[in-house]
């Protein structure tokens, strides 16, 4: 029994010395899984981005009407003035653009011409800020499906979205701030957003940028304003810019 036990404790031991490699390697694939549960949710990397936020152009109100891009009067659509933004918008993000792409409404009266667009309603040539991203996505609310809002949203980018040659996502309707949030932060950037009034702050809390100095609480009663959001380094910054693209836009 003596001379036996030797054998048996050195197979033991040999043993318990093949298995610690083992007994390690799995503590250090615990610790590695509990390190990347920490990680940045995947939606959102936490990586530098821009994000401009507008309203869409002038609505119906007072005797305004709305027309399509017909010309056929619609109160879901934009006015003349709406119209004549819309038509300028370009030259905000393009300001050595020539004439802004076509898409007005035509044949009614009390709509754009192809002419007057171009011109930007009156507006002085070489307005707007120089200080604005040339945008590389373009969402604008849903006026498509079952959720669908106003045709407004769509109508005031689509010919920025043509001057760029970006197809205008609206697969997010009004009242789904947070999933817009998520897909333009996940974006190309820069990004922008065309939108109803009233939803623009939950979007900027949705993005994480409502302690960023000098957001308002509610947008403003204006059609002509940006606001301009930056991350760098996961701290929001926040500028609100003035479009001065038709007569009449405030400083």
């Amino acid at each position: 029994m003596t001379q036996g036990s030797g054998p048996n404790r050195r197979a033991v031991l040999v043993g318990l010395a093949l298995a610690a490699p083992v007994v390690a390697a799995g503590c250090g694939g615990s610790h590695d899984k509990s390190s990347a549960s920490k990680s940045p949710a995947a939606h959102d990397s936490g990586h530098d981005t821009t994000i401009m936020i507008i309203r869409h152009g002038e609505k119906p109100g007072s005797g305004d009407p709305g027309f399509d891009e017909a010309g056929k009067q619609d109160k879901k659509s934009l006015t003349r003035r709406g119209w004549e933004r819309s038509h300028a918008l370009p030259r905000l993000f393009l300001p050595d653009s020539g004439a802004p792409a076509s898409g007005s409404p035509s044949g009614a009266s009390g709509t754009p011409s192809a002419s007057a667009s171009a011109n930007g309603g009156g507006a002085p040539t070489g307005s707007g800020s120089a200080l604005l991203p040339r945008p590389a996505t373009i969402y604008a609310a849903a006026d498509q499906g079952p959720h669908a809002g106003a045709h407004r949203m769509r109508q005031t980018v689509t010919p920025l979205g043509e001057a760029l040659h970006l197809q205008v996502n609206t697969d997010f309707p009004e009242g789904n701030e947070k999933g817009l949030a998520a897909a333009a932060l996940a974006a190309t950037a820069p990004v922008l957003i065309c939108w109803e009034h009233s939803r623009i702050p939950p979007i900027v809390e949705a993005l994480g940028a409502s302690q960023a100095t000098g957001v308002p609480k509610v947008w403003p009663d204006r059609f002509d304003l940006v606001w301009l959001l930056t991350r760098r380094s996961g701290t929001w910054t926040f500028r609100s810019m003035p479009q001065h693209l038709l007569p009449g836009d405030a400083s």
